[in-house]
């Protein structure tokens, strides 16, 4: 029985990643299929699909190594990305064959066709089938596609070029491509002989317009720059000479060539005496160019066609009646396909099928000269650029889109384009020049865009360009972003490299550290902590790097803040490593808090690395228990993307200019403090309070499978140290590399007195999300409500845009906000619920609240429920997910105060049976230089 489509889509996963679906109320995938693809939301969990946007990004090995544990895992859906993802890379760069390999394994229907919904991935696959000579096969794929996409226009160019393989550019490729345009009032494409190149025999004689021709209507002025285009201007001007809209003038701006491109268009003019030739030789580029066409043009609209592309007959009669009468349109774009010179359609660089928007064909109310101005002076991106300061300005429905789909120009895909060229490729868009540039551009549009129109020659660039891309014009003045760009205290690419959730953003890193990232503690490159600049000056409402580069502070800044504690004796200094430090803490901070103590207590002595620190209350606790507190930038482990080699050696000198002994990191998200451990000869180990097995939401974040975190980890640290049995059994190694080390509360926990109120309070103790039991919670006490149950629900945690999104709250809840520390969060607390949708390491919440002598009710999911263990005496253990079986637990507990007051006393028996038992196993190891575990008192 065949899957469902898609097959490789998981319902519960989506709803969870995606809450807005969930709260909407819609059929996961339905909602997928509808809209979510369409938008670039995954199906499923991959890996995969994060790791080739980092190869895009540049981050990843050329030689796609870095995919082979997904090529070869056990997850279905992570192989069949894997492979696609790796065959798009192989086909990109014209490896036909090392594309067919990696899709050879694929099946052709749970896979290729109907595993994701996406019908690009059936266009790389026809297409790789045709270029490596499987027609047979091209032509089984298709048919399988149409079935499950229907008659999609890449679908049909797609037949187009099996036909052509097969038989050439005859009647039966005639007739495919009829169904094409027909429909649509347009006939199909001819060649006028079976003379090569294919692409100059295209005819316009056989194509026919709905729309009216004649000399009637406004003048339409038609940009054409050219450079050395003698082999493909005469085709191009030959499919203007035969537009239906005949009130044309037909503008070339010859751009210095050396070639018969002036001859030809003279020739051509004698043809055709629309067709004038404007000398733009001194000009620098193609915009420059189009620039000089654009003042001397006479016509109501103005568009362009390029030197190499052909237009059909029909393209400027449709973008002209898609403005005329439509005020507030403010110009028109049609679609296009990219075509080799034999009239293979292909998919050029993008992934999103055969037909795509066509920015080059905009054509625009030649008022726009007036308001907006003229193109940027650029080597390339200037056609976007112009396009999005148009709708900067009028609006999102200032552009009309004239029949999407239907290819109204054919574009010449040939190597030396500038979309081809190293230093301006068109990839240079997902991080490069052409990405810089476009981003500089919106900072232009959002801020003076409009203002003034841009003039032909302006006196200064409107905004700060890449040198790749510039054209020896009067710089920009600067704006704040461009000031950061330009200070070796912000690395762009650093930034970007190390906070990947920018990358899956696409912003640009300048802006958002100046809007956004400052403030969240983010580093703006290997050599500068933002947080430690902010303790050591006062900054106020100023971006830290600005005020330094103000200030002439431009050496790094990498503090290293003295803690209480003296001098180490030699082999006893141990690097403890945190993952963050902001203003609200919670578990992984307290532990570290708690390793800390362990250590004194053991007659180490540590010192702390962390990222940031933003709590001054954190600060001095950390104080009191180190020798240092180091500040050093690093992100977390992502996916393949290896942390950047300065960040590593700024860790690696770290290490070695304060004598650190062993490394100790708190967490299993992070992997620079352990490849600077190695670096510089010392113990590397890792403290794991993370379940990733049963934890997608960690190991989305992290861009990484389960068991690829558990290689890196086995990889990268030399001893592993598991909060509870069930870390331990999914790291699965030699038992001589794992210790397991359960958490510890606070002792003064067990003082803390159980007097509950009236009604009693049930709180949601941590991160207010729906991965943390958020929506169940809400769903509870509305039930609770519906049944009388005398019950007040805290929710005690910062907020969240989950929780703003599920306001107002039921009248029985309560958001009682971020608690700075267990004994006030369990202040507001009787009875404790956790909830987590996903399975927790240990459940330090959990026990903490027993030790207060709070019932908790928990899931039956990670260690929670080993925690209550099996008698229930310390509170239920319920099944997962269900609410109701929560409420049945929670009105057993409050059927009696007797029985509130005897769960609690069994809650607090029992936390300090298990904490007793973690406190008198003082018998772990302390890690030496040479790398040898030494059993000394424990850590």
């Amino acid at each position: 029985m065949p899957r469902p489509f898609p097959a490789h889509f998981d319902a519960e996963w989506y709803l969870s990643t995606y809450p807005d679906v969930a709260r909407a109320g819609m059929d996961a995938a339905q909602h997928y299929l509808r809209f979510g693809r369409a938008e670039g939301r995954l199906p499923c969990f991959l890996a995969a699909a994060a790791r080739e946007r980092d190869l895009r990004f540049g981050l990843l090995r050329d030689d796609l190594s870095d995919f082979a544990p997904l090529l070869h895992g056990t997850d279905p859906g992570e192989r069949a990305w894997a492979s696609l993802a790796c065959a798009r890379a192989a086909a990109r760069g014209g490896d036909w064959a090392g594309a067919a390999q990696y899709l050879a394994p694929l099946d052709t229907d749970t896979d290729l066709i109907g595993g994701f919904g996406l019908p690009d991935h059936a266009l790389l696959a026809i297409e790789t089938a045709v270029m490596t000579g499987q027609l047979a096969q091209a032509a089984t794929l298709l048919t399988r596609a149409r079935k499950v996409y229907g008659a999609l226009p890449d679908l049909i160019l797609a037949q187009a070029n099996i036909i052509a393989a097969q038989q050439g550019h005859g009647r039966a490729w005639h007739r495919c491509l009829m169904r094409l345009f027909m429909p649509r009032g347009l006939r199909s494409i001819a060649l006028s002989s079976d003379a090569a190149p294919a692409f100059d025999q295209l005819s316009g004689h056989t194509w026919h317009s709905p729309l009216p021709s004649g000399r009637s209507g406004p003048l339409v002025s038609v940009l054409m720059p050219a450079r050395n285009a003698g082999a493909t201007i005469t085709t191009a001007l030959k499919s203007l000479s035969g537009q239906s809209w005949r009130t044309l003038e037909i503008l070339v701006i010859d751009n210095g060539s050396q070639d018969d491109t002036v001859a030809q268009v003279q020739a051509m003019t004698t043809q055709d005496p629309r067709i004038r030739l404007l000398d733009g030789s001194a000009e620098p580029g193609a915009y420059p160019a189009r620039n000089i066409g654009l003042a001397a043009a006479c016509g109501a609209y103005v568009t362009v066609l390029d030197a190499d592309d052909w237009a059909h007959p029909a393209r400027i009669a449709l973008q002209v009646r898609a403005l005329q009468g439509k005020p507030r349109r403010m110009a028109s774009v049609s679609h296009w396909a990219r075509a080799t010179s034999d009239l293979r359609f292909t998919r050029w660089w993008g992934d999103a099928g055969l037909v795509h928007r066509n920015v080059s064909s905009l054509m625009i109310r030649a008022t726009l000269r007036d308001t907006l101005g003229y193109w940027d002076r650029a080597r390339a991106g200037a056609d976007s650029e112009y396009y999005d300061r148009i709708l900067a300005v009028f609006g999102p429905d200032s552009i009309h889109q004239v029949r999407p789909g239907v290819p109204l120009s054919l574009g010449r895909v040939w190597d030396g384009s500038l979309t081809q060229s190293s230093a301006t490729h068109i990839s240079t868009q997902y991080f490069g020049a052409r990405r810089s540039y476009i981003h500089a551009a919106h900072r232009w549009h959002q801020t003076q865009a409009g203002t003034t129109p841009l003039p032909q020659f302006p006196t200064a660039r409107p905004f700060a360009i890449p040198e790749a891309l510039a054209l020896s014009d009067p710089a920009a003045l600067p704006q704040d972003a461009d000031t950061l760009n330009a200070s070796p205290l912000f690395d762009e690419h650093w930034y970007m490299q190390t906070y990947p959730d920018l990358r899956a953003q696409d912003v640009e890193g300048a802006a958002h550290y100046l809007s956004a990232g400052a403030a969240e503690g983010r580093d703006p490159g290997p050599a500068f902590s933002t947080s430690g600049y902010v303790l050591h000056h006062d900054v106020g409402t100023a971006n830290p790097v600005l005020h330094a580069i103000a200030a002439g502070h431009t050496t790094p800044c990498l503090p290293d803040l003295p803690g209480t504690l003296t001098a180490p004796a030699p082999g006893r200094h141990l690097l403890f490593v945190g993952h963050q430090a902001r203003e609200s803490l919670f578990g992984a901070e307290r532990s570290l808090l708690d390793m800390l103590d362990r250590a004194i207590a053991a007659g180490a002595t540590p010192s702390v690395l962390l990222p940031h620190l933003m709590n001054p209350q954190y600060r001095a606790a950390l104080e009191a228990r180190c020798h240092h507190i180091h500040l050093r930038p690093f992100g977390w482990r992502y996916g393949a993307t290896r942390p950047h080699p300065e960040t590593v050696a700024n860790i690696t000198r770290l290490i070695a200019d304060f004598n650190i002994d062993a490394l100790h990191q708190n967490t299993c998200v992070l992997d620079a403090p352990l490849l600077g451990a190695r670096a510089a000869g010392i113990v590397g180990v890792v403290h794991v309070r993370e379940l990733p097995g049963e934890n997608l939401s960690l190991c989305f974040d992290l861009g990484l499978t389960p068991f690829e975190l558990r290689d890196q980890l086995l990889a990268q640290a030399d001893h592993l140290v598991a909060n509870s049995q069930a870390v331990a059994r999914w790291l699965d190694t030699d038992p001589a590399r794992t210790s397991v080390r359960p958490n510890a509360v606070d002792p003064t926990l067990f003082d803390l007195p159980f007097t509950p109120q009236t009604p009693v309070r049930v709180a949601l103790i941590g991160s207010q999300t729906r991965a943390k039991g958020l929506g169940d919670m809400i769903t509870l006490a509305q039930q609770a409500a519906a049944r009388g149950l005398p019950a007040q629900f805290v929710l005690v945690g910062s907020t969240s845009p989950d929780l703003e999104n599920m306001s107002p709250l039921p009248s029985n809840m309560t958001h009682a906000g971020y608690a700075k520390d267990p004994a006030a969060a369990l202040g507001q607390a009787d009875i404790v619920l956790s909830l987590s949708k996903a399975a927790e390491s240990f459940g330090r919440t959990v026990l903490e609240a027993m030790a207060a002598g709070r019932p908790v009710i928990a899931y039956d999911r990670g260690n929670p429920p080993s925690l209550l263990g099996s008698d229930a005496t310390a509170g239920h253990v319920v099944p997962a997910d269900d609410v109701a079986a929560v409420l049945a637990a929670l009105t057993n507990m409050l059927a009696t105060p007797a029985r509130l007051a005897a769960f609690s006393h069994g809650a607090r028996t029992r936390a300090k049976a298990l904490n007793g038992v973690d406190l008198d196993a003082l018998d772990g190891q302390i890690y030496g230089t040479s790398g040898a575990f030494l059993t000394t008192p424990d850590l």
